[in-house]
């Protein structure tokens, strides 16, 4: 069992429906890339600058520790181009089978178990029941001292969990709805970078609004472009 877990894996374990290793909606994986971008700016792989469009520049290509964040520097540090926040948050979430690999990971530190189901008799789906739900536990519990109590101050990644969260919809799947309500604000302070969040974290935070609200708003647009 790993001391402790990268911001893309714990935001995963709040995305899988825990008896039947289902995941939760489709914009979940936008919060995960943008766990990701968190982690390296967290870590000071990357930085973002001021400017508005964000632009995001590797200072420190060494090892991260985890391979699908090593890989997702390597891309960022390799880019021809200068991109944005939003585009390498956007970029993450659509890596190659990006929800199995992490999952993988997670069955192989010994807290999802790997399995298939068939749908309709015909197909297999990969599903990821939980093998141990303490590590779980651990993540909402720290998340909800740090929502439902507004005398404590997050550290950075709890503080971007919590943001990432709300805004893929996954507060709601492992939250208590009243409890939820009843600190509404707070929440809403702690997702905008209100509190603790630095000014990098908070441009990813809101790099993943963006994200999920373009991926929210595109197929609309197709099918009323189609339509015409």
């Amino acid at each position: 069992m790993p001391d402790k877990l990268f911001l893309h894996q714990e935001l995963l374990l709040l995305a899988i429906r825990d008896d039947q290793g289902t995941f939760s909606g489709g914009m979940y994986l936008y919060a995960v890339g943008g766990a990701m971008v968190s982690e390296l700016l967290i870590q000071q792989r990357i930085i973002a600058n001021d400017e508005k469009k964000q632009v995001v520049a590797v200072i420190d290509d060494s090892s991260t520790g985890d391979a699908i964040l090593d890989e997702l520097l390597g891309l960022i540090g390799g880019a021809k181009k200068n991109r944005g926040m939003q585009h390498w948050v956007s970029k993450a979430a659509h890596l190659p089978k990006l929800q199995h690999r992490v999952a993988q990971q997670l069955c192989d530190a010994g807290i999802l178990q790997r399995d298939e189901k068939k749908v309709l008799w015909l197909f297999t789906h990969q599903v990821y029941p939980e093998l141990d739900g303490s590590v779980e536990d651990g993540i909402r519990a720290k998340m909800a001292k740090v929502m439902f109590d507004e005398q404590a101050k997050p550290d950075p990644q709890t503080a971007v969990l919590i943001a990432l969260g709300l805004h893929a919809g996954l507060l709601r799947s492992n939250f208590a709805k009243d409890e939820l309500s009843q600190h509404k604000v707070r929440i809403k302070k702690i997702a905008s970078g209100d509190v603790l969040a630095t000014g990098a974290t908070q441009a990813t935070i809101q790099a993943v609004q963006a994200a999920i609200l373009m991926a929210a708003v595109l197929p609309a647009m197709t099918a009323a472009t189609m339509s015409h």
